[in-house]
């Protein structure tokens, strides 16, 4: 749950440094922890801009108010140690009198990655890959939907399958993905991917959208079960039951894989 952060941090990177709303996101970043407590006024003054802009800037940033900006960073503040502690060690952030047993911490760290990507390995069928490139073939339209992370990583599929001359978006905003979920139907393809879980769970009603469409609907995901698992035409099970995001590495594997395995199949341009 970093929706907040990548906003910015990709508002920041892509825009001018001479914007004043380049100004205002990085000053704000500066000063995240202050957001949830204040009001528009107070971050207008952090920023020495007028309210207005803070508003134009919260709309940039793809939030309806700032309202809207201010409850999704108390969001993601709340759940970011969480978030930290699966990301890095598996639910187990070491303690600070552990530095100097650093090197053993790094070492559990690698073995995780390890044992995840060779359960993903383990469990998935080519032929299922080779389901899912044909699928992908076949489709008048694909779609990627997800959380910032694996909408980055699907880009390089994307531009893949851009070049081949596939018509496909991976939009971030979770209310532009719904805008692409009404234009689709039973020839097109909606591929998701939450390592975690968490689309799932904190985005259901996108869940239910998108099962409406008629499209084919693949999953990549750790998890078995989630919301509207039952709804969805197939499910790519990666990594293993320890459902942390150190699956990030087996989600950047698998669409790797596929890349590979669509340029192999299909990637002589007629």
């Amino acid at each position: 749950m970093r929706s907040a952060f990548y906003n910015l941090i990709n508002f920041i990177n892509m825009t001018n440094v001479h914007d004043v709303y380049w100004g205002a996101a990085k000053q704000i970043l500066q000063n995240i922890y202050l957001i949830p407590h204040s009001t528009i006024t107070e971050v207008a003054d952090m920023c020495y801009v007028s309210t207005a802009t803070i508003s134009r800037l919260c709309r940039k940033l793809n939030y309806e108010s700032f309202a809207d900006f201010k409850n999704d960073v108390t969001m993601n503040l709340n759940f970011f140690n969480q978030d930290i502690k699966r990301l890095l060690f598996d639910h187990q952030l070491p303690a600070k009198e552990t530095i100097n047993e650093g090197k053993e911490v790094f070492k559990d760290h690698f073995q995780n990655v390890i044992h995840n990507l060779q359960d993903t390995y383990d469990n998935i069928c080519y032929e299922d890959l080779i389901k899912i490139v044909d699928k992908i073939y076949a489709s008048k339209h694909i779609c990627f939907a997800g959380n910032f992370f694996t909408q980055s990583v699907s880009m390089q599929l994307q531009i893949e399958l851009s070049y081949l001359g596939k018509d496909c978006v991976a939009m971030y905003p979770l209310e532009q993905q719904k805008e692409i979920f009404k234009s689709l139907g039973k020839d097109d393809l909606i591929i998701v991917s939450s390592i975690a879980g968490g689309f799932f769970q904190d985005h259901p009603d996108a869940m239910r959208e998108l099962t409406k469409t008629g499209a084919y609907v693949i999953v990549i995901t750790q998890l078995e079960e989630f919301a509207y698992s039952d709804k969805v035409d197939m499910i790519l099970k990666v990594g293993n039951n320890h459902h942390s995001l150190i699956g990030k590495f087996s989600i950047t594997y698998i669409f790797e894989v596929l890349e590979a395995l669509y340029h192999l199949k299909y990637g002589t341009k007629k």
